[in-house]
């Protein structure tokens, strides 16, 4: 994927510099992610918990491109109706083969920052330091694409249902954990690169960055913490097409009851990456017409990270945004944009499941007790409540979506997230038991 190596047709530092005051001023969020490379890891084949194939259609207003509008609320990331869509939910466990993988795969990304650093410090003439850094160059990005055609494949086949939940889970945590392992590679190879005179262009080592972006998240980042027996059990939620992948998964924080969301469109990314520079006036523009909502908050705050080499130098543009509906101290909406497919690919969103709007989507009396199921989109958080049919009074119960044992209520809300298509929750208490069946379309 990288272009010659030895030309300079990128931006200079100087370059990427000026741009700094601008990027403040809009709050644009040149998010620092990482290069990868991994290791093998052995493939489950046989499901935790139920998958379903069929297309998915999408929830609330017409969509703008690949992103869907919601009333009083963020507008989102959403694949495509794709005539093959495969989703399920994967519960979160030790998982001794998975922990495997992650561990080999922060080693030998580890390994390769020592690697170019030994080599670096051996060259004895900026000549021998120059090929260092292109064979470095050029090394990352062979990994990239692996990284990048194992994903896909792994995708593909569960879509195709060739892969288990367990398997894609597996792939999915291996290869974000190699991105993260080589953050510092990269950051080492800009500063090397920088001092013999950018023998790889600073366009080249933005676009190593860009690839980057689809190859990671946050809830692959509770995955993978969870393989390794770090995390308490929670369930997530996979939607897999041939044109991208959305995990969800709602998890308990230190001061809320947390949504997570991490959306990637392939068809919104071109990793050709064609000139196509736009301005970030213009770029502003484009994330108000995509997230009304957002920008109409009183006030909306920017979350500005800025790292060189600069994302926007590949064309490719971050925003993150905090908003009323988002969590404490976290980046509540993150955006990233490519300016040649002139689409959103990637997002993640961060919420606090209590401050959504949501809509009554089952109300059942049965044996003196009331379900009532309250949701705001498929992938989406939905609410359980238990009561006492006569007083309205919380009830302990356990409860089960489509048979998969949930959790129990405390006589409390329990969050969970909403699958596509019709599912039914049946709540089980001392007294009596009541099921409730809703549709997302």
């Amino acid at each position: 994927m990288l272009g010659p190596l030895h030309s300079r047709a990128g931006g200079s530092d100087g370059a990427g510099a000026s741009r700094l005051p601008r990027l403040v001023a809009v709050g644009v969020a040149l998010l620092l992610l990482l290069a990868s490379t991994v290791a093998a890891v052995p493939v489950a084949t046989d499901d935790a918990d139920a998958v379903t194939s069929s297309p998915v259609a999408s929830a609330g207003a017409p969509a703008v491109g690949p992103i869907e509008q919601s009333p009083n609320t963020t507008a989102r990331l959403v694949l495509p109706d794709d005539a093959r869509t495969t989703s399920g939910f994967y519960t979160t466990q030790l998982d001794v083969g998975g922990a495997i993988g992650v561990e080999s795969a922060a080693m030998h990304g580890r390994y390769s920052t020592v690697e170019l650093r030994e080599e670096f410090a051996a060259a004895e003439t900026d000549e021998r330091r120059r090929a260092v850094v292109l064979r470095t160059a050029e090394g990352i990005d062979a990994r990239i694409d692996e990284l990048t055609t194992r994903q896909r494949e792994a995708v593909s086949a569960y879509v195709d249902g060739e892969l288990s939940t367990d398997g894609l889970v597996r792939e999915l945590v291996a290869i974000h954990t190699a991105a993260r392992s080589l953050e510092t590679t990269i950051n080492q190879l800009y500063t090397y690169d920088r001092a013999v005179g950018e023998p790889v262009s600073t366009t080249e080592v933005s676009r190593l960055k860009a690839r980057l972006v689809p190859l990671q998240g946050p809830v692959r980042s509770q995955l993978a913490a969870a393989a390794a027996g770090n995390t308490t059990a929670q369930r997530v939620y996979i939607t897999a097409a041939e044109s991208g992948l959305v995990l969800s998964t709602v998890t308990e924080g230190e001061f809320s009851t947390r949504y997570v969301r991490e959306a990637l469109y392939t068809g919104g990314f071109d990793d050709r990456f064609a000139d196509k520079p736009i301005s970030i006036d213009a770029f502003q523009n484009r994330m108000e017409e995509l997230y009304p909502w957002v920008f109409t908050t009183d006030p909306p705050t920017d979350t500005v990270l800025t790292s060189a080499p600069y994302y926007l130098d590949a064309g490719v543009y971050g925003i993150a945004i905090n908003h009323p509906q988002g969590t404490v101290s976290d980046r509540d909406l993150v955006v990233y944009y490519d300016a040649t497919s002139e689409e959103v690919f990637y997002e993640i969103q961060r919420q606090d499941v209590t401050a959504l709007p949501t809509e009554v989507v089952a109300n059942v009396t049965s044996d003196g007790l009331r379900v009532t199921l309250r949701a705001t989109h498929a992938d989406g958080p939905l609410a359980v409540n238990v009561t006492n049919a006569t007083t309205g009074e919380p009830v302990d119960a356990t409860v089960e979506l489509n048979d998969d044992p949930l959790g129990t209520t405390d006589a409390d809300t329990l969050w969970t997230i909403a699958p596509h298509g019709t599912f039914v929750v049946t709540a089980e208490t001392a007294r009596g038991n009541v099921s409730a069946t809703a549709t997302n379309v």
